[in-house]
């Protein structure tokens, strides 16, 4: 097995245990009966916690056949696949008694799911440092044009998230994060690619 095949295991597995989690979750809810009882922001959440796991999925299969066996490498992917996980596993509750009070639930980890997935995205963003800095000397326009205002975008919409109270804000939030996470994977980065010749490279 190679270097990049080892990681990809290990750290397909850590998001595969996320997965699980979100997914358990509300299989236990489908077998206590409670599916009527899930409510938009619940159902957006989880959404969008399980698309943000498959793209850092695609994304490591992507951008890491060069990574190696050490810490220098490893710590973001590990972070990311942990905070993940956090988020993934307190979605759901895992009491049926706590089902009728669904709505209580997700306010009071409301903060903690979305803290954990903005702090993924603040991961991302130190480990793409050089990647950026990269494409800023090289791509300024597609960096000024697109990049720059996507994850202005994204991190907006988590800090919004985090902070705003009201259920339809809530709910609009999630369903623009979810889409603007769609975005990029769409088609094997078809959106990406067209930006880069929109822009001239």
């Amino acid at each position: 097995m190679d270097k990049f095949s080892f990681f990809f295991a290990f750290y397909g597995l850590i998001l595969g245990l996320a997965v699980t989690e979100l997914l358990g979750g509300f299989a236990g809810m489908v077998r206590a009966q409670a599916v009527k009882k899930i409510e938009a922001q619940t159902a957006l959440l989880a959404l969008l916690t399980f698309v943000l796991i498959c793209a850092t999925w695609v994304d490591a299969f992507n951008m890491s056949q060069g990574i190696t066996l050490d810490f220098s490498d490893l710590w973001s992917p590990i972070l990311l696949a942990t905070f993940y996980y956090l988020a993934a596993a307190v979605v759901f509750p895992r009491e049926h008694e706590q089902y009728v009070h669904l709505h209580a639930w997700f306010e009071a980890r409301r903060k903690f799911v979305v803290g954990m997935l903005l702090a993924a995205e603040a991961v991302d963003h130190v480990a793409n440092f050089s990647w950026y800095i990269d494409q800023h000397a090289h791509q300024p326009a597609h960096f000024w044009g697109w990049l720059i205002p996507y994850n202005l975008a994204i991190d907006g919409c988590f800090i919004a998230l985090f902070l705003v109270r009201s259920r339809r804000a809530t709910i609009g939030l999630l369903v623009a994060e979810i889409l603007l996470f769609l975005v990029p994977y769409w088609h094997e980065g078809a959106i990406d690619r067209m930006s880069m010749r929109l822009f001239g490279y």
